[in-house]
């Protein structure tokens, strides 16, 4: 009984100092904004910011956009665009709570680091040395399920070439696995039971020898609760979220706070936006904790909490003298790990772009796919499929996020096709037309 006193009385301290951070007046990232020529932005131009996107509500295209822009550690942007809801057209709240989608893949990846900081792991130890279901794994081929060359890193699972599939065709190498993941169902059930399950499947290629989108992420989610002991959403609020005052983000939504939940949209037949069927990622009621706890795509986050993540990321690992990962490692994540002649690919390969730990990094500015514009070298960024998007570019030390709530908007990056205005691209081009100091 001690023991578990003391257990929650930590716990207890934990929550009151994220809440004392979520609430300081003196956080440089909300809700103080600064002028943005201050830091180098012209006003007047980051006026054009604000007409494209009010264009794109009163156009019809998107229901709700929300956008912060930081420099140097200070906010000079926090704009918001449309509605919290169509069908009553109230404003869209300073505080609303999205579905961030992929954007959960780089928290995915800071937990992992913050276990690399621990001791815990190495990049090329064996996943078998914490899921030792995997000890026995074979890779489809023609001929049938054949020895793998060697045994996956977690290297290669941290850049998404270990080889598993992702359980829908996105440059699928052997759709016969996509398929076995579906008839598998392994988002029914515990991180453990997809882990069970995929013990039992080929994997689609060899590891190491492509990159493929999927369930890389997730299985990293169940590493996470392997090493720590601790559930992948106890680990996430512990080390993470509450130090860093992120409050407001987790796999489900507190009933109390589901009106702040902005609804999904789609298109109808006639391109006109209307609610999405599927409200919830994982559960058939939007905001409920789901059983499968998804580090690829399962969290709900504000624009306030991810840009907390955002700025620690691009402070080397810190916030308001809150230490999260150690600039080297921060610097690690950064850097691009695919292994030797392994290209980022999707639908189709990405130039000019490399891949870190759960983060996509642009190492051709004037080249990249998708990324190509004025933004500075080693570039960091990622998206969700609902909209949301940031990056951080180290050249100009400058953040931006963005968050809407409309489905398969934000694919475009991935070379699939979507009716909806790329906003990120957009935001991209009139953000740096108002930079007029770069690299201050």
């Amino acid at each position: 009984m001690n023991k578990q006193m003391a257990a929650w009385a930590g716990l207890t301290a934990l929550v009151a100092t994220g809440i004392a951070i979520a609430a300081s007046n003196t956080d440089p990232v909300r809700p103080t904004v600064v002028s943005p020529a201050s830091l180098g932005f012209s006003t007047e131009r980051l006026r054009k910011l604000d007409a494209a996107m009010q264009a794109e509500i009163d156009n019809g295209k998107y229901a709700a956009i929300s956008v912060m822009i930081a420099r140097h550690g200070e906010l000079i942007k926090d704009s918001r665009y449309g509605y919290q809801d169509l069908a009553n057209r109230s404003p869209l709240h300073a505080d609303a709570i999205f579905r961030i989608a992929s954007m959960t893949k780089p928290v995915t990846g800071v937990a992992l680091m913050i276990l690399y900081e621990d001791g815990k792991w190495q990049l090329d130890d064996p996943v078998s040395k914490f899921i030792p279901e995997f000890a026995d794994l074979k890779v489809a081929s023609a001929q049938g399920p054949a020895a793998l060359n060697h045994p996956i890193t977690m290297r290669e699972l941290v850049t998404s070439t270990a080889g598993f599939a992702g359980g829908y065709d996105m440059g699928s190498a052997n759709p016969e696995v996509d398929h076995s993941y579906v008839r598998a169902n392994l988002k029914n059930g515990t991180l453990a039971d997809m882990i069970e399950k995929l013990s039992h499947i080929p994997l689609e290629s060899q590891p190491g020898a492509k990159f493929r989108y999927g369930y890389q992420h997730d299985i990293q989610g169940a590493v996470v609760e392997r090493i720590s002991g601790q559930s992948f959403d106890r680990f996430l609020r512990e080390r993470l979220f509450l130090p860093l005052g992120m409050i407001d983000t987790g796999f489900g939504v507190a009933p109390e706070k589901r009106s702040r939940l902005v609804p999904l949209y789609t298109y109808d037949h006639e391109l006109k936006l209307v609610l999405a069927k599927e409200q919830g990622a994982f559960t058939p009621v939007a905001g409920e904790t789901p059983t499968y706890l998804s580090g690829a795509g399962g969290l709900y986050s504000t624009m306030p909490d991810y840009m907390r993540f955002a700025q620690m990321l691009a402070n080397g690992g810190t916030l308001r003298g809150v230490r999260i990962l150690a600039p080297s490692t921060v610097k690690l994540m950064m850097s691009d790990l695919l292994p030797e002649g392994v290209k980022l690919s999707f639908m189709q390969p990405i130039l000019g772009v490399g891949y870190g730990v759960d983060l996509g990094i642009v190492l051709d500015p004037g080249r990249a796919s998708f990324n190509s514009g004025a933004l500075g070298k080693g570039t960091v960024f990622w998206t969700g499929a609902h909209g949301t998007w940031f990056w951080i570019d180290p050249v100009n030390d400058v953040v931006v996020l963005g968050m809407t709530q409309q489905e398969t908007a934000g694919a475009a990056h991935m070379g699939m096709p979507t009716p909806a205005p790329d906003l990120r691209a957009i935001s991209r081009s009139l953000i740096y037309q108002a930079l007029t100091e770069p690299r201050r």
